[in-house]
């Protein structure tokens, strides 16, 4: 019963953690401070800017691969800037080392931490999988939100030019204006919304 056991648990494999190789890591230096806590909490933060940077590259390629030509650039840009603020970025590192250097001077001592960080690679395909979604999804608003606005203009313009016809001529001018101020406020109200 024993070597049933033994040979079923030689057999099986056991699942660990992805090693991160050294060399896949990168340094983020922090800048210097008074003390050890402040050098650590100053340098996972130069790691957050350091990822954010990274992400932004990412989404701007990304932008530039799959947005239609069609698209807005504004609109691209507020939707990665959104999905950005929403991304929590140490969620995809693995500290790899921790570096920490202490200097004395005659007013005391200074101390800097470098943070060596790897990027887990099952998670950068899932989020850049999610940023690939949040753009197609942002093609199917924006055409639908674009359709809505060339149906609206018909629709208001052969209003507009019944009731012209209705009032014959009377209220032409008036009608224009309407028409005018209805076609520049629905792009307005669609997009905001």
């Amino acid at each position: 019963m024993l070597a049933l056991l033994l040979s079923t648990l030689i057999t099986c494999p056991v699942l660990q953690a992805p090693q991160v190789s050294p060399s896949m890591a990168v340094a983020v230096k922090g800048d210097t401070e008074l003390s050890p806590a402040n050098a650590l909490a100053s340098a996972e933060l130069r790691v957050d800017e350091h990822l954010r940077e990274v992400w932004q590259e990412r989404a701007q390629r990304a932008v530039a691969r799959l947005a239609p030509f069609w698209m807005p650039q504004i609109l691209s840009d507020y939707a990665v800037q959104r999905w950005l603020a929403n991304l929590s970025v140490q969620d995809f590192v693995t500290r790899v080392d921790r570096d920490d250097c202490e200097r004395n001077h005659e007013f005391g001592c200074s101390y800097q931490t470098t943070l060596w960080i790897a990027e887990k690679p099952g998670i950068v395909e899932r989020t850049e999988a999610c940023l690939r979604d949040t753009l197609r999804r942002l093609e199917r608003t924006t055409a639908l939100k674009v359709g809505g606005i060339a149906a609206g203009w018909g629709l208001l313009a052969l209003l507009l030019g019944w009731l012209d016809r209705l009032s014959r001529g009377y209220m032409t001018v008036r009608l224009r204006l309407i028409g005018i101020l209805g076609g520049v406020l629905m792009p307005a109200a669609i997009f905001l919304v």
